[in-house]
C-alpha cells in the first residue's frame, strides 16, 4: 500500500509544478487588466470624458459641441486646449452640412472666436458665425456671461498697465492676479510694446521694483522729522516711479488699452496696423477646418487619435 501511494504522488508532483504557473499567470493576467484599460486614458480626460469623446458621432455634430464647451470652461493643459480646438472645428463642419445642424455651426464658431489671440481671427469666426445663423450673437447664455467676464478681465488688464506706469506695484500684482488677466495680456503679448519685444514676465519683473524703496512712490525724498530743509527728488526713481517706456512702446499701449476697454469690435484697418493681420477674409463655413489644419474626415476618437470609423463586418445569412 505505502509502495502504490509513492507511485501516485510521483505522478501528481510534477503536474503540480505545471498547474500552479498557469493559475498564478491568468490570475495575474485578471489583477493587471483594469489597470490596463485605465491607462489608456489620457492624463488630461476624466474618464467620463473619455468615454464621451469615445462615443461622438458625425451625425450628431452637437455632441462634438457640448464637449468642446465643457473642456474650455477647464483649458488645464496644451493638450486639452488642442482636443477642444479639434472638438470645435469638427463640430462646425459637420454641422455646417445640414440645415438642422447650422446653429450648432455657428455656436461652434463663436466658441472658437473665443479661442482665438488674434483679433483678425476672432472678427473673421464671428462673421462665418453670421453667415450660418443671422442671430448667432443670441446664442448660448453660458457663452454670453463667459464674454462678459472675459471684458472685466480686459478693463483689469488695461488698468495693471496704468498702474505699472505710475509705480503702484502691489496694485499692479493684484491686478494681475485677478481671473483672466494675464491670459488676456498673454493675448495681446506683441501689442505690449511698438517692437513686440515686452513680455507679460517682464511687466511681471517690472511689478515688483514698485513701489520705490527710497521714496515710497512720491518720487521725493522730504527731511527728516523734526528737521527744515527743502525735499529732494528721489535718487532711485529720479522722481518719476513706474515703468519707464520709449514713446513708440507708449503709444502702442495706449493704443492696446483703447482696444481692451472698448465695447465695439475693431475694425479691419484698425487690426491690420495694431497685429500686422492680412486683409478681410472671405467667411465661407467651409474653409474654417483646411484654416486650422484639421482633416474632419477623421471623424472618431480612438486610442488617443482621430481616425476613420472601422467599417463593420456583413452579418453572415
Amino acid at each position: 500500500m505505502i509502495r502504490v501511494l509513492a507511485n501516485i504522488t510521483t505522478v501528481l508532483l510534477p503536474l503540480t509544478f505545471v498547474i500552479a504557473p498557469l493559475w498564478a499567470q491568468q490570475a495575474a493576467t485578471e489583477s493587471v487588466a483594469p489597470a490596463a484599460v485605465a491607462k489608456s486614458i489620457p492624463p488630461f480626460l476624466s474618464e467620463s470624458e473619455f468615454n464621451r469623446l469615445s462615443s461622438l458621432n458625425p451625425a450628431d455634430p452637437n455632441g462634438y459641441l457640448e464637449l468642446g464647451e465643457e473642456l474650455l470652461d477647464s483649458p488645464d493643459s496644451p493638450e486639452r486646449v488642442a482636443l477642444t480646438r479639434e472638438l470645435l472645428v469638427r463640430a462646425l463642419e459637420y454641422g455646417r452640412i445640414g440645415s438642422e445642424h447650422r446653429r450648432v455651426a455657428a455656436s461652434a464658431a463663436i466658441a472658437l472666436a473665443s479661442m482665438s489671440k488674434q483679433e483678425g481671427d476672432r472678427l473673421w469666426l464671428r462673421s462665418v458665425a453670421a453667415i450660418l445663423e443671422p442671430s448667432s450673437a443670441d446664442l448660448a447664455p453660458s457663452r454670453r456671461a463667459r464674454e462678459q467676464e472675459s471684458q472685466v478681465a480686459a478693463a483689469r488688464a488695461s488698468l495693471f498697465l496704468t498702474q505699472l506706469r505710475a509705480g503702484a506695484g502691489i496694485e499692479a500684482r493684484d491686478s494681475l492676479a485677478a481671473k483672466g488677466v494675464r491670459q488676456i495680456l498673454e493675448a495681446h503679448e506683441r501689442e505690449l510694446s511698438a517692437s513686440g519685444t515686452i513680455s507679460v514676465q517682464d511687466l511681471e519683473i517690472e511689478s515688483r521694483k514698485w513701489p520705490c524703496t527710497d521714496c515710497a512712490g512720491t518720487g521725493i525724498i522730504a527731511p527728516p522729522k523734526g528737521q527744515r530743509g527743502p525735499a529732494k527728488i528721489c535718487p532711485v526713481c529720479d522722481g518719476q516711479p513706474g515703468l519707464k517706456l520709449r514713446v513708440p512702446d507708449f503709444g502702442a499701449q495706449l493704443r492696446l488699452q483703447r482696444r481692451l476697454t472698448s465695447s465695439f469690435s475693431e475694425s479691419w484697418g484698425s487690426v491690420i496696423a495694431t497685429q500686422g493681420a492680412s486683409p478681410a477674409r472671405d467667411p465661407d463655413p467651409a474653409n474654417v477646418a483646411p484654416a486650422f489644419a484639421i482633416d474632419v474626415r477623421l471623424t472618431v476618437w480612438r486610442d488617443g487619435n482621430w481616425t476613420t470609423p472601422t467599417p463593420e463586418a456583413p452579418s453572415k445569412p
